[in-house]
């Protein structure tokens, strides 16, 4: 585990994990209902040749959670690239996994000369079709609130379904950390709006697709996609979408892996980050 540190981002106190000293920058972004912990098994390699920051974006693990933002991925991506601000880094290579690999794509889309390369784990909000119905579920309004309460057995059945194999992740010390973070105050509210900001019942919202896809072509920044082919988050299929329209973009599909290949084929996804950054 790395030591927590704190930083002000614009009135918004949050929490960052950082190691390395040498090298160019890694930023890591996790995915809706996450936090830190979710690069735990990646940062002390990559921090060899790199210097590297994990965050808790806004609203989730222990950064603040403000009733009136509106968590929306552009807002969200502003938070990043503020927090690129106040480290003093002019462009980083930005890795994200789920939300976190939709969030890569929108800073791009803000100040593409920031993001010096892109890689997007599973990335959640590409297509429109294909979402968990569990998380669809929890986009209407009122049936969320009551869908999200943070319990023991709904967090182990929800992160069970993010590997393909379960066993060596999602344990007692899981479930009671993730339940922790998300009882927080105003955590439930921040997730209801992010997740609400991005996904309807019917899927990703398609204003929000059609505008991403129609910017995918204008975007040359080298990118690594890697998703797992057996996640039930987000289908593997939408990974066609990066392939056929991003213009400097590899795809990886790995077999016997869920939604978080960062965590589930650590040694592996740690690896090919170094050697994609190594190229670009």
């Amino acid at each position: 585990m790395f030591e927590d540190q704190c930083i002000n981002i614009k009135g918004i106190r949050t929490r960052y994990w950082q190691a390395g000293v040498n090298g160019s920058p890694v930023i890591l972004l996790h995915g809706i209902g996450c936090s830190v912990l979710e690069w735990q098994h990646n940062m002390a390699a990559m921090a060899v040749t790199h210097r590297v920051f994990a965050l808790d974006l806004l609203g989730f693990g222990l950064t603040d959670k403000p009733a009136d933002e509106s968590y929306s991925l552009r807002r969200l991506a502003q938070f990043v690239l503020d927090f690129m601000s106040e480290k003093q880094l002019a462009g980083a290579h930005i890795a994200g996994n789920s939300l976190g690999g939709r969030l890569v794509l929108e800073c791009a889309m803000i100040d593409a000369s920031r993001v010096s390369s892109m890689l997007l784990v599973d990335p959640a909000g590409i297509a429109r079709h294909g979402a968990l119905f569990e998380f669809r579920l929890a986009a209407i309004p009122l049936l969320g609130e009551l869908f999200t309460r943070p319990n023991r057995i709904g967090t182990k059945l929800l992160w069970s379904k993010a590997f393909f194999d379960p066993s060596p992740f999602v344990n007692n010390q899981l479930v009671t950390t993730k339940v922790a973070l998300a009882s927080l105050p105003g955590a439930q509210a921040a997730f209801l709006k992010t997740l609400r900001g991005f996904l309807a019942f019917g899927g990703f919202r398609a204003e929000l697709v059609d505008q991403l896809q129609a910017a995918l072509p204008g975007i040359s920044i080298p990118t690594l996609v890697i998703w797992g082919e057996n996640d039930r988050l987000v289908p593997a299929t939408h990974a066609e979408v990066l392939r056929k329209n991003l213009p400097n973009v590899e795809v990886q599909s790995w077999t016997q892996c869920g939604h978080a290949p960062q965590i589930e084929r650590a040694a592996q996804f740690n690896q090919t980050a170094l050697r994609f950054w190594a190229r670009t």
